[in-house]
């Protein structure tokens, strides 16, 4: 970006030469209007990247294929000049219309509900690189007039926009994690997988937009200006040093540009004294300085409605006594902790949960409840919203805890220090404070605050640390590149809540079988998701669908999967390698795992579990059982 002034009359006009386009402006011209000039060039630019592609695509003929693959890839470019920004504002839109990712949704927002089928970027990055057809240029013909569309209809709302400095460096550290999380894991090219190019466009783009502070700097605030455009520049350097996919350095990447980054726009914002102003409310803390800090998503935007705030010392401490009390079982046989035991990572070890009744188990396995509140749905069904509801279905279960609420309230009355623990919690808000909310705002406050931020990883990913293992280095890169492991399992959770503004957790078709066996393997017939009870759920597509949950903890919480099949991390790794269900050859409707095998070797494979083992971290836990 160059920049320069000329004096017409009494005033002076600035200009920057931007992408090959000259923006002029007035020195009077506040930082943000100047960077709306800009955004609106760049957003017209890719409204004519779009009419491009819509002619070509109706104009193409069997053959032409590689045209339409890099109209595609130049139409995503210029997109992601101005993502950043346009995610920002228009995240709910954009997810469902404009750079969603390639599959049927059921969006809250639009279509009242309905089905949405794939449409935009994503899946037009992945039909152009799927086996030509006439069908198939059908329907690429269909996606980018649908794309033409939505972008024409979103230009209208969105415009005019009106930035405000705080929320431009918001979009951009919100830009950052995106990158990081999306982009160089190959989330946002499943086609093409030119994630790091599209990063690097996106990170300049970035880069360029914050320049325009500059010209308007606090003294105190010069010093970390310039420390932040040489971490920009070393970013673009890092992606534009024609590494591939597979070989590029994610750790290095993160540690040295993405969460350095980060901390430094948060310490520019506060020193050049800009006003923190957030345009949406999500579930990032604009306050945390690293990706991986304890506070960087806030479990207090998952739980919005329930009883009382899930962050009161008081309530956590009696919820956990009533996670840990038997009496909340029918005849006393069970607790939390029959199914959550803290020393097995908060599970029990088995395939399938036991019941109350000797020999008998429930339909799925026990999941932990460690960092079960950085979710937006609960349960492998996904059949609940909030962690207080989840306390009723396994009231509820004939097979788990058999009793209600009723003869609980009865029971813990009956005891006089329960009796003062829950009027010192809840006491004035209603007339009895031993109640069906209290009871599950309790024990909600407790899984709530059982928080795993503290692994060897995450310590050596915030430089508390300098030892690490180098099989662990490579087991990151692999799990964030070549194994598409963390384009499911999302940063910093590692499960299914989808960044950069993580409001939506999601779920897998993955195929699984019962029991590990490649040779002659067998789809297990749980349906899950699609047969929750919910109605906005029983679609095709969710069927054998079950929530991603975190990864983190992975060596204690065998064995695994909602069915419990796979006994081992190496088991597990082999499943997803040969390409789930479907890449074992299995008619799985609506696979959302590529069954394309991954091709990893033995050495990868014992790579990628040193990662996971290197995010284990129970220790408080495990201490609070002695």
């Amino acid at each position: 970006m160059k920049k320069g002034c000329i004096l017409l009359g009494s005033v002076f006009i600035c200009f920057f030469i931007w992408s090959g386009k000259k923006v002029e402006y007035a020195v009077s011209e506040t930082i943000p209007e100047k960077l709306e000039k800009v955004y609106a060039i760049n957003f017209q630019s890719f409204k004519n990247e779009v009419e491009v592609l819509v002619s070509l695509a109706d104009n193409s003929m069997f053959g032409n294929e590689l045209q339409l693959q890099r109209q595609v890839g130049k139409t995503r470019l210029a997109y992601k000049k101005i993502e950043f920004i346009f995610d920002y504002y228009q995240s709910a839109y954009n997810g469902a219309y404009i750079n969603g990712a390639p599959l049927p949704k059921i969006s809250e927002y639009f279509e009242g509900g309905n089905v949405i089928e794939p449409s935009g970027l994503q899946a037009l990055d992945e039909a152009v690189f799927e086996e030509a057809s006439k069908e198939q240029l059908k329907r690429i013909k269909v996606l980018a007039a649908g794309l033409r569309t939505h972008v024409d209809y979103v230009s209208k709302i969105h415009f005019p926009l009106q930035l405000k400095p705080s929320q431009i460096i918001e979009s951009i550290r919100s830009g950052l994690v995106r990158i990081f999380t999306l982009g160089i894991t190959g989330f946002d090219t499943p086609g093409s997988v030119n994630g790091i190019q599209e990063s690097y466009v996106s990170l300049r783009s970035m880069k360029n937009a914050l320049m325009y502070f500059e010209a308007d700097i606090q003294p105190q605030a010069k010093s970390k200006f310039n420390t932040i455009k040489k971490l920009f520049e070393k970013g673009e350097s890092l992606l534009s040093s024609n590494t591939s996919f597979n070989d590029f350095d994610r750790m290095v990447f993160l540690k040295e540009v993405i969460n350095p980054l980060y901390a430094g726009l948060l310490e520019f914002q506060n020193l050049n004294s800009i006003k923190l102003e957030p345009y949406r409310k999500h579930a990032q803390d604009y306050q945390s300085k690293n990706i991986f800090d304890v506070n960087f998503l806030s479990t207090n935007f998952y739980s919005e409605l329930v009883y009382l705030p899930l962050d009161n010392p008081k309530t956590i401490d009696l919820g956990k006594m009533l996670f840990e009390d038997a009496q909340l079982s029918k005849n006393n046989t069970m607790s939390c902790l029959s199914c959550h035991n803290p020393n097995l990572g908060f599970t029990d070890g088995l395939p399938k949960s036991a019941s109350n009744k000797e020999g008998f188990f429930t339909a799925r396995n026990s999941p932990t409840v460690i960092n079960a509140g950085y979710a937006t749905r609960y349960f492998w069904d996904m059949r609940e919203f909030n962690l207080e509801k989840q306390v009723t279905h396994v009231i509820d279960d004939n097979l788990e805890f058999n009793t209600s609420f009723d003869t609980i309230i009865r029971k813990l009355n009956k005891n006089s220090n329960y009796q003062k623990l829950f009027k010192t919690a809840y006491g004035g808000i209603v007339k009895n404070d031993i109640n069906e909310r209290s009871i599950s705002n309790a024990i909600a406050a407790y899984v709530n605050s059982l928080k795993s931020f503290n692994s060897q990883f995450d310590k050596y990913v915030r430089n508390e640390i300098n030892e690490y293992p180098e099989s662990a280095k490579r087991g990151f890169n692999l799990f964030m590149g070549k194994g598409a492991c963390g384009s499911c399992h999302f940063a910093p959770i590692f499960n299914g809540t989808v960044p950069p503004f993580y409001v939506e957790s999601e779920s897998e078709v993955l195929g699984v079988i019962q029991g590990f066996d490649s040779i002659n393997p067998k789809l297990d017939e749980d349906l899950g998701r699609m047969k929750n009870g919910l109605k906005a759920d029983n679609y095709p597509f969710f069927k054998n669908s079950f929530k991603t949950v975190s990864i983190r903890n992975i060596e204690l919480t065998g064995p695994y999967m909602h069915n419990g099949s796979f006994l081992s991390l190496e088991e597990v790794l082999e499943f997803y390698n040969l390409g789930g269900g479907a890449g074992m050859g299995l008619p799985v409707e609506n696979q959302t795992l590529s069954s394309a095998p991954l091709n990893l070797s033995k050495q990868e494979i014992k790579d990628i579990i040193a990662f996971m083992e290197s995010l284990t971290d129970i220790e408080r836990f495990t201490l609070s059982m002695n």
